[in-house]
């Protein structure tokens, strides 16, 4: 999902800057993230599905957990 924007930026990029700015030990929330991706690159390839799968890989590892809230 290395997909790249004209600016250099990659989908991971954003999503690590999504996360990056929820508070330490805080919650991310799946909807929002997608939307920021959505909004920031709707021509990305990346799939919700490809999206969500990153966001359980790299929350952790930044220290903050996930909201699974892209059906409400």
């Amino acid at each position: 999902m290395n997909v790249k924007t004209n600016c250099g930026r990659t989908v991971e990029d954003l999503v690590q800057e999504v996360i990056e700015a929820a508070p330490c030990c805080g919650i991310v929330s799946v909807k929002a993230t997608i939307a920021a991706v959505r909004e920031d690159g709707p021509h990305w390839e990346v799939t919700d599905d490809d999206l969500i799968e990153f966001l359980v890989e790299a929350a952790p590892a930044f220290g903050r957990a996930l909201a699974f809230d892209q059906r409400e």
